[in-house]
């Protein structure tokens, strides 16, 4: 998935244009510091409690919508609206993270969304084998309520296996 997201990204010239948009680093940082901005206010977070239910077969579809949606207003919002008129499927963290994922400078402005990050991270990281994982945070859908990793194997002499499928 990660190469054929880099070719993709790499062969369009609307996602070559985000590349050389974001390959200035200040103006990645303003657009992370609005994108969190947007993501903060009132109506965002609703927009989230009550558009995204991960116990549902649509859940991941809602979410990555509501994402779009708040990037796109990002982008708008910073003046960029025309990088993203034909961009489908576009995230700003998909095209920064790559770019500056070693930066402690866009490491602290991604500090308010660990989670995202996380996600983010692991599109472009690979976990070797006996490495350990990223303790995240696993959602019951029966009682959704939310376990850390850590917890939910912590000394037990045997290896934890997840098998793990999309909710979409």
């Amino acid at each position: 998935m990660v190469e054929v997201m880099k070719k993709m990204m790499m062969s369009d010239p609307k996602w070559q244009a985000l590349l050389r948009l974001f390959s200035d680093k200040q103006v990645a940082i303003r657009v992370l510091r609005k994108q969190r901005e947007i993501r903060m206010r009132p109506e965002s977070i609703q927009m989230f409690e009550e558009g995204y239910d991960p116990a549902t077969h649509d859940g991941l579809v809602k979410f990555m919508d509501i994402y779009e949606r708040v990037d796109k207003k990002t982008m708008e919002e910073c003046g960029l609206s025309d990088y993203v008129k034909d961009v489908h499927l576009f995230k700003i963290l998909k095209v920064i993270f790559p770019l500056y994922k070693n930066d402690p400078e866009i490491k602290a402005e991604l500090e308010y969304t660990p989670e995202y990050t996380c996600a983010i991270g692991s599109l472009f990281e690979t976990l070797n084998i006996g490495s350990a994982p990223p303790d995240i945070n696993l959602v019951s859908i029966e009682t959704k309520q939310e376990v850390a990793l850590s917890q939910f194997h912590s000394r037990k002499p045997r290896p934890l296996v997840i098998i793990a499928s999309s909710i979409s």
